[in-house]
């Protein structure tokens, strides 16, 4: 009987994990269609799990028409985590034209692994028992290997792109991105890359016959494991709240109904020298009068209202006179505030979580953030630097 290894028993424990996430993501998506293609890649890494399962514990010979038959969709992880980047900043999952291209990589796999599938079962059993190590596996197909991490990082690089835009373009509107800004998405997205620049590292220490070659893997099993439960934390908490995610999508747009998915325009020709220099004024004479940026949720359609400018008009003011989007503007109005509260004596029974609160921050975290980009040193920092007592 083969041996069942700890690692083996890992590799289960993450097919039956994902079975159950792969229900609950289909249940998901029912509701927040979004959530299909990330339900197709939890498919892909129980398909991939169940192979190596077979490879290494030696069970392939008992199924040998599966030898390989994972290789095309392992190149299919990629394109899908790029489509769920691409449906989350959409908030909608919709196939175009061009995404049949997404298949090409698999496509390659699929005509090279041809004449393998074609082969007969005792064939197979062969090829098992000729390339059915490690070693000898990444020895003859190294660049079959280098192929498939290369291909993989490269959508995940492209995800992460996307969703670079999409901050920008939030950022353009509003002052409060925290339920925006998908960072567990972006943060699933940067442990697959560590999953495949592990595998990276690990096939060249094996092909080159260095140490550390095995731990390396066992460690890509452990991270791809973590993945799995963090797209479950992710999706449980987008379920349950999924009512008011729709209702906060449908608040997103644009002047004249643009929506978030289109691109933000501005057109310099519109507003002279002089006339963008006044509205400048205006606006910086409106901030400092009424304090505005003290409303947590203010918006940059909330600011064209109260102060008779346009959100078009005033997104140019912004980016021409500040180099700033309206997410940075706000938090420099913000970040000044948190500062004279700190150093009001008045203030020394505040927290600096509190003083954050009462500067129009909703979170900590992003109180600390926007403080730190602002004078580089944290609140903590900045009130021991200048020996102000309040904590």
């Amino acid at each position: 009987m083969p041996e069942i290894t700890i690692w083996n028993f890992i590799l289960l424990a993450e097919i039956a994990f994902g079975f159950i996430l792969l229900l609950f993501l289909l249940k998901v998506s029912t509701k927040l269609n979004w959530y299909f293609p990330l339900a197709i890649y939890v498919l892909l890494v129980m398909i991939d799990c169940y192979s190596e399962f077979l490879f290494h514990t030696g069970y392939i010979t008992n199924t040998p028409h599966l030898l390989y038959a994972s290789e095309p969709f392992n190149l299919l992880a990629g394109p899908m985590i790029y489509l769920y980047a691409r449906s989350q900043e959409y908030q909608r999952f919709k196939l175009i034209k061009t995404d049949f291209l997404l298949l090409i990589p698999s496509i390659i796999s699929l005509l090279v692994y041809l004449p393998t599938y074609t082969m007969s079962a005792a064939d197979k059993i062969l090829e098992y028992q000729h390339y059915g190590t490690l070693e000898t596996d990444i020895e003859n197909f190294v660049w079959e290997w280098i192929f498939l991490v290369s291909i993989n990082v490269t959508f995940f690089a492209g995800a992460l792109q996307r969703f670079k835009n999409y901050n920008e373009k939030i950022k353009a509107l509003y002052s409060n991105i925290r339920n925006a800004d998908l960072r567990i998405t972006q943060t699933l997205i940067r442990l697959c890359i560590v999953i495949y620049t592990l595998e990276l590292v690990a096939v060249f220490l094996t092909y080159y016959e260095l140490p550390f070659n095995r731990e390396l893997y066992h460690l890509y099993d452990i991270v791809q494991l973590i993945v799995l439960v963090l797209i479950g934390y992710d999706a449980l908490t987008t379920y349950k709240h999924s009512a008011t995610i729709k209702q906060e999508w449908q608040r997103i747009h644009l002047e004249d109904g643009q929506n978030i998915n289109q691109p933000i325009k501005y057109a310099s020709s519109t507003l002279t020298r002089k006339q963008s220099a006044a509205l400048k004024e205006k606006l910086e004479a409106y901030m400092d009068k009424h304090e505005v940026y003290l409303q947590s949720q203010i918006r940059i359609k909330d600011l064209a209202d109260l102060t008779g400018i346009s959100s078009h008009q005033i997104s140019q003011v912004l980016n021409e006179s500040f180099n700033q989007n309206f997410y940075e503007f706000i938090n420099t109005y913000r970040v000044k505030k948190a500062i004279a509260l700190i150093q009001d004596p008045q203030n020394s029974s505040l927290t600096l979580s509190a003083i954050g609160y009462e500067a129009g921050f909703n979170s900590k975290t992003t109180f600390y953030e926007a403080f730190k980009k602002a004078t580089g040193t944290t609140p903590a920092q900045y009130k021991s630097n200048h020996n102000i007592s309040n904590t």
